[in-house]
């Protein structure tokens, strides 16, 4: 009996045990919790990361997910060794971030934790704030936010991960007016989540945000010739490159009105390629609002992509016949759509010629650009999506600088007139000759040194000017040669449909001011469909003396 008594009472000492365990675990788990949760009430207010200043960032790094593909997508920026800013993730291309980068490092070094909202890892699904990491994710894995770092110049990062919007002030009786959004966020090494004020427009991942548009860095205002050679180059069956001529045209800007005048424009026959010239009718004319598209393209001419150039490819486009006679490298620029040209040999260097053709645009700043167009990218897609290949050199051209108009000298002062008296009869084809040097003042030998010296200034002026001018553009051009020297651009098809015209694109039918039809003006004898001036009566003779 007693056993029985014994075992009974283990029996329900264990069971107490058991539930008081269970018990205390539950409540030491909320307590754990609430600690949790009040420890981190109390960053509250302050900076989310403590030591950082946004002077000493040199690298933004921006890391996305795309949960359809399940793929990473990462965007970075940083100073490279000489104080540049370039863009890793596009092969280190130059950026111009100096004021975007400012403004991002300068919006983490003043965030603050607005107010924490969570402290458990199962919210962040909730709030957008898993981290992206392919290790981690899975296709069609919701709730994954962005995870954003800046690096310090002693290699220290700081890591936010930002998440869905949370808006302040939706509880019941909150006045609508009164609410704010702010971003979820999170450190990858804490469950936490927190709000915080910022700016998400400033962390831009596309690439044209980062760099200067301005390709070209052109002035429509300052061209003032277009040289299009429309051509087109394919292999024939021999694997040899063949050129299809199609037109050649010239534009010139006159300098009076200001007007863009038609200089030369060929065409080719397509089956014997013999070239023949065009005039234009008395009804045709050149479509000007054409040529004001192909200038405002040339302005704002926008890339939608970088790429490194082979190392076979010299800055200046040019190529030794032996290199293009090897296989890889012939491979290499024909997916590019360039291929050489034998024709224009020079000292053991041959021009390489593009698949769709080229533009040259001369500059009145002594400036030429030559753009070429090569074969559209592979990897382009939809028809609205595709890309094409933009090459971009620069030359000097002397001759676009206008010469300056240097002021002659003046000869030396007419003779003082004979004082005495002559007897000699003057001769009457020498009258004209003698008025043009009576209305010349007489200059002393000083005022025609001074004129002189004033003269040869302005002229030393003006040439000083000219050679400035001569210097400013080499300079401009070596610039310009060094921006182009490492890369070749994407640019979409309608961007080169804009810049790239044909003889068609350019003449127009020539409009009448007055329309198809003219108006019904009485009075206007001899023109069909109009009244006859009304016959003179007696009766309508005005009277001489009412007028």
């Amino acid at each position: 009996m007693n056993n029985v008594i014994q075992t009974c009472i283990f029996v329900a000492l264990a069971i107490i045990s058991v539930v008081a365990a269970v018990l205390t675990n539950d409540i030491g788990e909320t307590d754990t919790q609430q600690n949790r949760r009040s420890i981190a009430k109390q960053d509250e207010g302050n900076p989310v990361f403590e030591g950082f200043t946004a002077e000493r960032a040199v690298e933004l790094k921006i890391t996305t997910y795309d949960d359809l593909t399940a793929r990473i997508k990462s965007f970075s920026v940083k100073r490279d060794g000489t104080g540049q800013w370039v863009i890793p993730s596009h092969n280190n291309y130059p950026a111009d971030a100096e004021e975007q980068m400012g403004s991002a490092a300068a919006a983490f070094s003043t965030l603050e934790v607005k107010e924490v909202i969570d402290v458990d890892s199962g919210a962040h699904e909730d709030y957008h704030v898993i981290e992206p990491n392919t290790d981690t994710l899975d296709v069609g894995t919701d709730g994954v936010g962005t995870l954003i770092t800046v690096t310090d110049e002693e290699g220290k990062s700081y890591s936010l991960i930002v998440g869905a919007k949370v808006m302040k002030g939706t509880d019941a009786g909150f006045d609508p007016r009164m609410q704010q959004a702010y971003y979820a966020a999170r450190r990858p090494d804490s469950d936490t989540v927190f709000t915080v004020d910022l700016k998400m427009a400033i962390f831009e991942t596309e690439f044209s945000k980062w760099i200067d548009t301005n390709l070209l860095g052109l002035n429509g205002l300052d061209v003032r010739q277009l040289a299009i050679q429309d051509y087109f180059i394919s292999l024939n069956p021999e694997g040899s490159p063949i050129m299809l001529r199609r037109s050649n045209s010239s534009m010139i800007l006159d300098d009076v009105d200001l007007a863009w005048k038609l200089d030369n424009m060929v065409q080719y026959d397509q089956n014997t390629q013999e070239p023949f010239t065009i005039e234009l009718t008395e009804n045709e004319e050149l479509d000007l609002d054409r040529i004001n598209i192909l200038q405002s393209a040339l302005e704002n001419l926008t890339i939608k992509g970088v790429l490194r150039k082979p190392a076979v490819l010299r800055p200046d486009l040019k190529i030794t016949p032996a290199a293009i006679a090897d296989v890889k490298t012939s491979e290499t620029l024909t997916q590019l759509g360039l291929f050489g040209d034998p024709n224009t040999t020079v000292d053991n260097l041959m021009d390489l010629k593009s698949a769709n053709g080229e533009i040259h645009i001369s500059m009145q700043t002594g400036i030429k650009y030559i753009l070429r167009f090569g074969e559209v990218d592979s990897t382009s897609g939809a028809q609205d999506s595709i890309h094409r290949y933009l090459f971009v050199t620069t030359a000097f051209q002397p001759n676009m600088i206008p010469t300056p108009a240097y002021t002659p000298l003046p000869e030396a002062g007419p003779a003082e007139p004979n004082s005495e008296g002559s007897c000699q009869a003057e001769d009457p084809t020498t009258d004209s000759e003698s008025t043009k040097e009576a209305e010349q003042p007489t200059l002393t030998p000083e005022q025609l040194a001074e004129l002189k010296e004033t003269i040869m200034r302005e002229n030393a002026r003006l040439k000083e000017e000219y050679d400035s001018q001569l210097i400013g553009a080499q300079n401009s051009v070596r610039i310009l040669n060094s921006r182009f020297a490492d890369w070749f651009y994407l640019i979409d098809e309608t961007t080169f449909n804009k810049i790239h015209l044909t003889n068609n694109d350019l003449i127009k039918a020539r409009s009448s001011e007055l329309g198809d039809g003219l108006p019904n003006l009485p009075g206007l004898p001899g023109v069909p469909g109009l009244p006859e001036n009304p016959k003179t009566t007696p009766e309508s003779t005005p009277d001489p003396a009412n007028q």
